[in-house]
């Protein structure tokens, strides 16, 4: 068995063999982290091992935790996280199905890390491409914790499977929370700007597969109706809070194809959607 990596990268896996080979065969053999895939109950065949370490290359050791029932992203996350606690990880990095790292991504953030110990969470930026590969657009947010925390007023400052976070934060809070259905990691993120240092990095860090099948576009409106429900509790009556929640309402009220054909409009628009995967 190699030596434990500081890092666990945790990645929940429901019946998507094919992205999860893809996103296993993204983790550069050089990436100083240790993987565990969380088998959320799928109902297809079993992960094929043999398959998951043909394709993972990475200096790390691979490991799948296999759950009995299905529990939901925010339960297989929890499982994966209470297993890392009693591993004595350190960091937890997330990576989704079918989403893949840029190179030296891990490396990468904990050399910022090293660079500013209090910080807890780090996320970065993400070229959002279709299934084919084809980029839509660049997504990035504010870098620095003031910024942060004034944007999280409109919607979640950070990509969550472009994220790296210390895991005794998280563990203060109780883990990922299971009343902000599809929005858990707004809401873990959230709480960990209120009580901790955060920051972004502006380096496109992740390829973000837009899969019609995923939690952000299937379950869109349990999305947004939890994630209006976290900014009326953390409402403090300023005008972004005003204004975050007036657009969660109109998104609430448009088409999915609208929306996305509008915001990649605007991304282009605005010199964000440049290749730029330095």
């Amino acid at each position: 068995m190699s030596e434990q990596h500081p890092v666990l990268l945790l990645i929940p896996h429901y019946n998507n063999p094919d992205g999860l080979l893809k996103s296993l065969a993204s983790i550069g053999a050089d990436e100083p982290c240790d993987v565990l895939v969380v088998d959320d109950g799928s109902t297809r065949a079993p992960i094929e091992m043999a398959a998951a370490n043909a394709a993972y290359h990475g200096c790390g050791t691979l490991r799948v935790l296999n759950l009995a029932q299905n529990k939901g992203i925010e339960g297989a996350l929890n499982a994966g996280l209470q297993w890392a606690k009693s591993r004595d990880y350190t960091w937890i990095a997330r990576l989704d199905c079918g989403d893949e790292n840029v190179s030296t991504r891990i490396a990468r953030q904990l050399a910022f890390l090293a660079q500013h110990p209090k910080v807890v969470l780090l996320g970065g930026a993400a070229s959002f491409v279709d299934q084919n590969g084809v980029e839509q657009f660049v997504l990035r947010h504010p870098t620095e914790h003031a910024e942060i925390l004034q944007f999280m007023k409109k919607n979640s400052a950070y990509i969550h499977p472009s994220v790296i976070y210390k895991l005794s934060a998280v563990d203060t809070l109780g883990m990922y929370p299971l009343d902000f259905p599809a929005a858990e990691d707004y809401a873990l993120f959230w709480a960990l700007a209120r009580q901790y240092a955060v920051a972004n990095l502006p380096d496109v860090l992740i390829k973000y597969e837009l899969d019609p099948n995923g939690i952000s576009l299937g379950k869109r409106n349990t999305q947004l109706k939890s994630r209006l429900k976290l900014q009326k509790k953390y409402f403090d009556g300023s005008a972004a809070a005003m204004a975050g929640m007036a657009r969660t309402l109109a998104l609430l009220a448009m088409p999915y194809e609208l929306a996305f054909k509008i915001k990649a409009k605007f991304k282009r628009r605005s010199g964000l959607a440049r290749e730029d995967h330095a």
